[in-house]
Formats: structure tokens, sequence, C-alpha cells
């Protein structure tokens, strides 16, 4: 009973923060306009301590991923105009990865005593399939953004994914989004100049959400392979 709660305890500690922090509404004052506010000194900042504001930037970002807090596009976006290109898209995705794998783990850790232990049960039946093919299916859900990033990270740990596995299919499945983002942030001092608001969908269209989607569809092509493959023997 002992290890079972110690077990529970830090997705529980999770779960109260998120709690606490979403009752404050203390991220709602993080937006378009703070940023618009608030650029000049940061810029100066970064320019300032290129390595420190590095540092703020992805622990920042841990934490919001890890709080399953929805500002990840704005960070991002936040990014690719304070760090140069390249730069911007390594620090969002080695944070966003931290993150989300800090989650995972603390998921996977409480509920993997509790849920799909038995052969038979519905849960376990769907985790043996999906461990089957586990990278294919996370590359596919996280190139295609179909489901929440944080709904995801609690899949993965409830059906058991290994951790390497986690690890390098969510920093490769977020890089696309990421750059296109990221790419859009590094324009935005036009907006501050001509004192117009960004819009999320001029980063996010219609276009890049169908190339998404074909991306994580290629993903599932391995799968679709070795069925064609297994149906052929088997006749």
């Amino acid at each position: 009973m002992n290890r079972r709660i110690v077990a529970i305890i830090p997705f529980a500690i999770i779960l109260i923060l998120i709690f606490f922090f979403y009752l404050s509404g203390f991220y709602h004052k993080f937006n378009f306009e703070m940023i618009k506010n608030e650029h000049v000194r940061w810029k100066m900042f970064v320019s300032t301590h290129p390595w420190l504001s590095a540092f703020y930037f992805m622990g920042i970002y841990i934490v919001s991923v890890v709080l399953v807090i929805p500002d990840s596009t704005i960070l991002t976006l936040l990014g690719g105009f304070l760090f140069p290109l390249p730069l911007a898209i390594i620090y969002s995705c080695i944070a966003e990865t931290a993150g989300a794998t800090i989650f995972f783990l603390a998921a996977r850790l409480a509920f993997i005593e509790t849920l799909g232990k038995r052969k038979g049960d519905f849960i376990h039946d769907l985790q043996m399939k999906f461990q089957v093919n586990q990278a294919y299916y996370l590359l596919f859900l996280r190139f295609s953004h179909l489901l929440p990033f944080w709904l995801i990270n609690l899949t993965a740990g409830i059906f058991r994914v290994r951790i390497s596995t986690f690890i390098w299919t969510t920093f490769i499945g977020i890089i696309p989004l990421t750059f296109f983002i990221a790419e859009s942030g590094a324009s935005l001092s036009k907006y501050f100049e001509t004192h117009t608001h960004f819009a999320f969908k001029e980063a996010f269209t219609t276009e890049v959400k169908i190339a998404l989607v074909v991306l994580g569809c290629i993903a599932l092509l391995p799968i679709a392979y070795k069925k064609f493959i297994h149906n052929r023997k088997n006749k």
C-alpha cells in the first residue's frame, strides 16, 4: 500500500499544481498584448544575457508543459522572436520534450500498477496493440496534432510506452509545427511596429494543418506495410 501511494505522489502533485494555477488565472496575463508591451525589454535582456535568457525561456516552457498551460504556441512564437531561428526551434523542442517527459513519467508511475494488468481487459488489449507499433503511432499523433499534447503524454504513460521511444518521437514529432510557429515569431517586429494584432491562424494555416496530417499518415505507412505482408502470407 505504501509503495502504491509513493507511486501516485508525483502525478498527484502535478494535478494539485495544475488546479491551483488554473484557479489563480495567472496564465491569462501571458498573451500577445503582454509580449507587445514587454518585447523591447525582453529583447535587450536576451541580447545582454543570451545563455541566461535561454535558460529562463526553457524553464518557463517546461513548467508550462508539465502544468498543461495552454500557452505553448505563444511561447514558441516568443522564442522565434527573441532568439535566432535555429536556436529558437532547438530551445522550444528541448523544453517541450522535457516537460512532456516529466508529465509522462509521473503518469506512467501512477498508473503502471492499476491499468491493463489482466489479459482480456479492454485496456490491456489496447495496450498490447499500441505497444507493438508504439513509435509509429506516437509519431502520427505528434505530427498530426489531432489530439491535445497533454492527452498524448497521459495516454503514453498509461500504455507504458518505452521511455526512450517517448522521448525521441516527441522531439522529432514536434519539430515541424515548432518550425512554422517559430518562423512566424521571427517576423513579429512588423506587427509591433504597425501596432497590429498577430493572429495565430497566420502561423497555423489550413495548408500547415493538412501538411501535418499528411506527415502523420506517412508515419503510419510501416504499419500498413506490415499488415499487407502479413495478410499476403496468410492467404
